[in-house]
Formats: structure tokens, C-alpha cells, sequence
């Protein structure tokens, strides 16, 4: 094993990471562990135009800078780009505890980039097609969806569930109410098959209300004033409005039975 101590200014990012978003306290955790029993696993790395490019260790870099390192051990590989980006992913899958969004971004750009499809992709690290299908269907979902995926609010299983409830619509709410009561896999799940059964149903009330609404929407004056029918120029609040006129007549008759008496 080739071990170096290799300055900082001269290692690359790599070519392929396959995370993109960082959890704050495994960092802080990650910091921790190696200022106070130092780095116990070296970067790996391949020479590259007179400098190195990480394929391994990219999260111990960016820990190693925040504690103002000016140099790191680092394994030195000399490998073709195949072999280094199979090293690099097995970094990822196997210890980095990789994003379901990230790791369908990196799937999707592979199959991009050769040409492959998905279970030939998948087959490389040694997964089935469906495995690849899966989180490559991550990053087809809304920019909401994938934020919440990626912010680890929301599991990329889950949000796939999600996508079975056609209406998108009834989509956003159910997602909203996943996010807030912490719903689980299963219980997400339980709710897609539910729409699943009463689709038919639901649907159909969803046109009625849609129906409604067009139709209020095209005649805004078709609501008056309960008392003398004087057309409405807003929509009314209540199940029943008056005009400013018949108000007025009614509180000044208040006004003068309250005299009276």
C-alpha cells in the first residue's frame, strides 16, 4: 500500500460524487472523531494531471479542512477511470450512508453517460434492474418531493408510494400529511392502496367540487343580500349576506327598540 501525506492544495473533488447533500451532525460527529483520535482511514486516491482525485474519503477531506489540516494520508491507486469509479461508488453505498435521491441521480447519469439501461447499470454493483428502477424514479418526482427526500423529511420509499394517487392535488396534501405526522413506509403505503380502492369515488367528488367552483367562478353576482336581493360585489363569507343598506336598517332598528325600552 502506497500511503502519502499529500497537501491538500493538491487533491481534486471527485469526478462522480455520488452524495450532494451533507447531514450536518454526522459531519460535526465526523470533525469530533478525528481531532480527538486522528484520521484512521486514509483518503484514497489516483494520480491526475500532476495532482490526486479522491475516490474515497471526500466527507473525511471536507472534516479534515474545518480542522485546518495542511496535509492528509492518503492511499495512492493507480487505476484506469472504469476501476476508479467503481471504487468511488463502493465508497458510497458501503460507508457513506448515501441519499436515495443522490445515489438515483448518480444511476440515472451512468446509464446517461453509457448508454446502458438500467438493469445493466444495476448489475455493475451487483443489484437487480428494479433496484436501479427504483431510485431512478426518485428523480422524475416534483422539486418539493425530491427536497423533501433529500432533506431526509420524507423516505424515498415513500414518496414513490405517493405517486400512485393520480390527482395531484390530493397528491400534495397527502404528502404534506406524511411529512408532518412522521408517517411511516407502511402507513404511506396503506394510504395510496386506500386511494387505489376508493379512486372511482374520489375522483368523482373531486369533479363535483371543481364543477361548483367553475360555475361560481362564472357568475360572480349570482349571490344578494338576503334581505332586498341586492347583488353581492364580493364573494360573501357566510351562508348568508346583507348589503350595507339593509345593515344599517337593522341596527338602527335595534337602536330604537332598545330606546323604547
Amino acid at each position: 500500500m502506497d500511503v502519502r501525506s499529500i497537501p491538500l492544495e493538491e487533491l481534486l473533488p471527485p469526478l462522480y460524487p455520488v452524495r450532494t447533500h451533507a447531514d450536518d451532525d454526522k459531519m460535526r460527529e465526523l470533525v469530533r472523531s478525528i481531532a480527538t483520535k486522528g484520521l484512521l482511514h486514509p483518503l484514497v486516491v489516483t494520480p491526475e494531471d500532476g495532482k490526486y482525485r479522491i475516490l474515497a474519503g471526500h466527507r473525511r477531506l471536507i472534516a479534515i479542512r474545518g480542522l485546518g489540516w495542511q496535509e492528509v494520508p492518503c492511499n495512492v491507486l493507480e487505476l484506469d477511470g472504469r476501476k476508479a469509479e467503481d471504487i468511488t461508488i463502493e465508497e458510497n453505498l458501503v460507508r457513506e450512508d448515501v441519499n436515495d435521491l443522490d445515489l438515483g441521480y448518480f444511476l440515472k447519469h451512468i446509464c446517461d453517460r453509457e448508454g446502458l439501461s438500467q438493469r445493466q447499470v444495476a448489475e455493475r454493483y451487483g443489484h437487480s434492474g428494479a433496484w436501479a428502477n427504483r431510485y431512478i424514479r426518485l428523480t422524475k418526482l416534483d422539486d418539493d418531493t425530491q427536497m423533501a427526500v433529500q432533506e431526509g423529511v420524507l423516505d424515498g420509499r415513500a414518496a414513490l408510494e405517493l405517486q400512485r394517487i393520480d390527482n395531484q392535488d390530493l397528491r400534495e396534501v397527502y404528502t404534506r400529511e406524511a411529512i408532518v405526522r412522521e408517517q411511516s413506509v407502511t402507513q404511506v403505503r396503506q394510504v395510496a392502496d386506500a386511494y387505489q380502492r376508493n379512486k372511482q369515488a374520489i375522483d368523482q367528488g373531486i369533479e363535483v367540487v371543481q364543477a361548483v367552483q367553475q360555475e361560481q367562478a362564472a357568475n360572480p353576482y349570482q349571490l344578494g343580500c338576503f334581505g332586498c336581493g341586492t347583488p353581492a360585489t364580493q364573494r360573501p363569507g357566510g351562508m348568508y349576506w346583507l348589503c350595507a343598506g339593509c345593515t344599517r336598517a337593522i341596527e338602527e332598528a335595534a337602536q330604537r327598540q332598545a330606546a323604547a325600552e
